[in-house]
């Protein structure tokens, strides 16, 4: 961390930290000599994700300076509109900038001296390289020797959401439908109670689809059959044979203080 320009006292602090501490493990029952560990921070340890911020935080200053010294351009959304150099979320991080061979490798000069000052290491095998249309091939390929990623035509998903939607919104919202049925066939409803089953669709089923609710209408087709999944594995339905709705859905839906379940009625906003 001194690399990265902290003071030494802090530096100094989070060292303590880090390697004072000792540990000790059952052999067969009983204690073995304590042992400092080598290998950096703990998993689960609360000091981590503070180091993380502040790791992160160097690296989109890095990047901030390039910009500011012209080295990267980023992109603007609008005429007039600020640059956006990089965009940064927890492990998904997204870097802007023109392709040609002065900016790729401010890039990789960049990702270097964090690698090598922080200790963390980027995946190349899961990073993506891609480009704006009509990009020449040669070019390319040349800009893909400086920042050796796999090169794709399009980001299919960032933070768990779309970043491309086409005619078909059906198409593009299908994942969610399949997450929901993959959690739902795990269990096997004749296993499960009444109270199990309502505490799986309420704590799985419908809130698998509110965090893309939150940017997102989805078609009312799927919105449909996703409610059409839940209500048969309320009651219990399975391929060969399908069992007695003795109670409307809707009915089910109603809070409890009306004679409901408290289920959503319309788990997703429709079009």
């Amino acid at each position: 961390m001194e690399a990265m320009g902290f003071p030494h006292h802090l530096t100094d602090a989070i060292m303590d930290c880090v390697s004072n501490v000792s540990f000790s493990i059952l052999i067969n029952g009983k204690p073995s000599q304590p042992f400092t560990p080598q290998r950096g921070l703990r998993q689960g340890d609360h000091l981590s994700p503070y180091l993380f911020i502040l790791c992160a935080n160097v690296l989109s200053g890095l990047i901030s300076k390039a910009q500011y010294q012209k080295k990267l351009h980023g992109i603007k959304i609008a005429h007039g509109a600020p640059e956006v150099s990089h965009l940064l979320f927890a492990d998904d991080s997204l870097f802007f900038c023109r392709a040609n061979k002065k900016e790729a490798q401010t890039i990789k000069d960049i990702i270097s001296d964090y690698q090598e000052a922080s200790g963390q290491l980027v995946n190349m095998d899961k990073s993506d390289l891609m480009f704006s249309k009509h990009k020449p091939q040669p070019m390319k390929a040349m800009l893909h020797t400086i920042l050796p990623m796999k090169m794709v035509s399009h980001f299919s998903k960032y933070l768990g959401m779309p970043t491309q939607m086409g005619r078909s919104k059906r198409q593009v919202f299908d994942f969610i439908q399949d997450r929901i049925w993959k959690k739902l066939k795990g269990w096997k409803e004749k296993h499960l109670s009444f109270a199990g089953r309502s505490t799986l669709i309420q704590v799985v089923a419908q809130a698998i689809p509110t965090y893309i609710m939150s940017c997102f209408l989805l078609p009312k087709n799927l919105c449909q059959h996703i409610e059409s999944l839940t209500c048969k594995f309320w009651w219990g339905n399975s391929t060969d044979k399908r069992k007695i709705h003795w109670v409307k859905w809707d009915q089910i839906c109603k809070p409890k203080r009306t004679g409901g379940l408290g289920f959503r009625g319309k788990i997703l906003p429709k079009l």
